[in-house]
């Protein structure tokens, strides 16, 4: 298997395990942030969007026209931007759940679509030009395997919510 492929693999399984927690709560409770925590779901899934987008499109080959038809990546990144800021939830309704989740599922096809013409010569390139330095990755095979770090990272904060919203921890 080739290392793309092996990163491709991650973020899939990655993203086979934020599916599984979505599938689990309620859509009327994305917006409601637990006590104890200082997150909602609606921001983490739209954190996702952008993140996925930033680690493993962006910064791979460069901004994608069609992820920019699907979401307004600025307003995006000013409402789901996670990077040193303590404002980690979405405002009831600020986006429909219906269209979060088709927008996860959309980037996400784009990202495994834009990864699959791709081979391992490109990986130790380093990224594509980005207005500041990327926060842990200094080539595209870095950038990549960030991508399903730190979705795993937040199925972990998903799963606390989760729970803390009354539903409990189901291992498939």
């Amino acid at each position: 298997m080739s290392k793309i492929d092996f990163l491709k693999e991650q973020i899939i399984e990655s993203r086979n395990f934020v599916n599984r927690l979505v599938s689990e709560l309620p859509e009327n409770l994305w917006y409601t942030i637990p006590e104890g925590t200082d997150s909602n779901f609606a921001w983490q899934i739209g954190h996702l969007i952008i993140s996925q987008n930033f680690h493993a499109i962006v910064c791979i080959t460069g901004s994608n026209e069609a992820v920019s038809k699907l979401i307004p990546v600025i307003d995006y990144v000013k409402a789901f931007n996670g990077m040193g800021t303590l404002h980690r939830s979405a405002e009831k309704n600020l986006i429909p759940v219906a269209e979060l989740k088709k927008q996860l599922d959309a980037v996400h096809e784009i990202c495994i679509s834009n990864l699959s013409r791709l081979d391992d010569r490109i990986l130790l390139e380093d990224l594509e030009p980005i207005p500041f330095k990327h926060p842990v990755a200094n080539n595209k095979y870095e950038a990549l395997a960030w991508c399903f770090k730190h979705e795993m990272w937040h199925s972990a904060e998903m799963e606390a919510i989760k729970r803390a919203l009354g539903h409990s921890i189901k291992w498939m």
